[in-house]
């Protein structure tokens, strides 16, 4: 049987502007030290998943430039490719697809997952039969995971408009054109500085958080500190 792969796309330091929006509020190293902790956690969540399931992880880099970076050491990279959000996801999903049973596509900015929300995803796959795709939308209208094990044409990809607040619901009725569409749990993912207290609340919550989880919270929890409108 072959594996499923998981890759998580995120963008370096120095070779282009992180979580931008967070910048402003926060200051771009503060934005940018969210933006490597979530990623260590997120990669952290996705190896645990890997040994549960049949699962190869990826780095998806948006920058060439940078696929040797120390900060994305630890799995496989590849380019994201040129093009808007969804000629680089389309990118990394069919080239994926050639090698894997299944793709799964997530973010960096929710490092509050658990291994048990990939976990479900894998599971959906490992048991599905062909045209068929997983979807994790988030709080804010948008998706934390998308998944599948079939082809999707390039038109699928790029007639969404990202990045508003029903890009969500358009990307999942765009997409059930194709196969079936399982959705998973619906969660936060992290854009403004409205969204740190809440993802700081879930990940102190957790009962068993993962050390790189830990080290996440500890940051906010200084940040929370050192800036008012956090607390």
């Amino acid at each position: 049987m072959k594996q499923g792969a998981l890759a998580i796309f995120v963008k370096t330091p120095g070779f282009s502007p992180v979580k931008t929006r967070l910048a402003n509020d926060l200051g771009q190293s503060s934005a940018e030290t969210f933006h490597i902790k979530a990623s260590r956690a997120v990669a952290a969540i996705a190896r645990g998943a890997g040994k549960t399931r049949q699962l190869q992880c990826y780095f998806a880099v948006a920058e060439q430039a940078a696929l040797d970076h120390p900060c994305w050491r630890e799995f496989p990279k590849l380019w994201q490719g040129s093009g808007g959000l969804g000629e680089r996801m389309e990118h990394i999903y069919r080239n994926l697809l050639k090698e894997h049973a299944y793709v799964l596509l997530i973010g960096a900015d929710s490092p509050q997952l658990t291994v048990n929300h990939l976990t479900a995803a894998c599971k959906t796959m490992n048991l599905a039969n062909s045209n068929h795709m997983v979807f994790g939308p988030s709080i804010d209208g948008g998706f934390w995971l998308f998944g599948g094990n079939c082809a999707i044409p390039l038109q699928h990809w790029t007639s969404v408009e990202y990045s508003q607040p029903d890009t969500g619901t358009s990307f999942y009725q765009t997409m059930s054109t194709i196969g079936p569409v399982k959705t998973l749990q619906t969660i936060q993912d992290t854009d403004t500085i409205e969204d740190l207290p809440g993802i700081l609340q879930v990940l102190q919550s957790l009962d068993e958080p993962l050390p790189e989880q830990q080290q996440l919270i500890q940051f906010l929890e200084q940040l929370t500190e050192q800036t008012p409108c956090l607390g």
